[in-house]
């Protein structure tokens, strides 16, 4: 098998593409920028540099290729690029089999929004496809490392609400299992940890699992826009991800589901293995 993996240097596909590979799958990786691909290229993958807003640098990429894995941005031209890539298979005429990586949020999100526009575009393309759609990484929680250093707080604008959060090494071995054969077409997988959980749920692990006390200190989501800024996101996705809290707030995502077990054959990871795992990143080594 031939896979193009579109988003190859993102959180999931440079996960993914070594993975793909050791399966024994050939892999073409679809990169922006050829420099920030060096990692993949000396894991054997195949490099081929396009632009997803430019349409015609997109079919080329597509040659004798079997499945497609596509991942997106968040900002503002995520679902003209997803439409153009959903064009370009058809326009190709190959017969690929599509893994699409969606989401699963609140609708009242710009970036969900967009995300369904594509996933709706693929449904209706009479193509091949099946889609896994993870909730909220907990590798975003890596935003609060700094504060859970400096004075042992997260601070974050979800109130009490409780969300299924996934780690993101789930995702990619859920697309993994996806683009070799353990998926059903036309099927949407939401993607969760074992449980839903709450900031202060979040707190209360790290606490145990740092040897210190974490405190969960809820902020607005004006507050919480602030910081994104401050941090050099683009609006757009600083937009998107604060309507995104907002439905969290809102329990919008307050479920769990079996399906990194049904596309991995393992229990998906808690937020206690995430803190174990990642613990360096949260303690002082001043």
């Amino acid at each position: 098998m031939k896979t193009l993996v579109i988003g190859a240097t993102g959180n999931t596909g440079s996960i993914l593409i070594p993975a793909l590979i050791k399966s024994g799958q050939k892999v073409r990786a679809f990169v922006h920028h050829e420099q920030k691909a060096q990692a993949l290229k000396e894991a054997g993958a195949e490099i081929y540099v396009g632009d997803l807003d430019r349409p015609e640098t997109i079919d080329g990429a597509l040659k004798d290729i079997d499945q497609v894995y596509f991942c997106l941005w968040n900002g503002p031209t995520a679902a003209t690029q997803g439409i153009n890539v959903i064009n370009a298979i058809k326009r190709v005429g190959t017969n690929s089999f599509v893994v699409r990586h969606s989401a699963f949020g609140s609708k009242g999100s710009r970036i969900i929004q967009q995300i369904d526009e594509v996933d709706n575009a693929l449904k209706a393309s009479g193509l091949h496809w099946t889609s896994i759609r993870p909730t909220f990484f907990m590798q975003n929680l890596l935003m609060a490392a700094s504060t859970v250093q400096q004075d042992g707080s997260i601070y974050w604008d979800w109130a009490d609400g409780k969300v299924g959060m996934i780690d993101v090494r789930d995702v990619a071995e859920s697309a993994l299992g996806a683009l070799t054969g353990k998926a059903e077409e036309g099927k949407e997988y939401v993607l969760t940890g074992p449980a839903p959980v709450s900031m202060k749920d979040v707190a209360t692990t790290f606490s145990k699992k740092l040897g210190k006390k974490v405190n969960y200190v809820p902020v607005s989501h004006e507050a919480s826009k602030q910081a994104m800024m401050g941090m050099g996101f683009p609006e757009f996705i600083v937009d998107g991800y604060i309507e995104l809290n907002e439905g969290f707030s809102n329990g919008v995502a307050n479920t769990s589901t079996k399906n990194v077990q049904l596309l991995t054959g393992h229990p998906a990871r808690s937020v206690e293995d995430f803190a174990s795992d990642f613990k360096d990143y949260f303690i002082s080594h001043n």
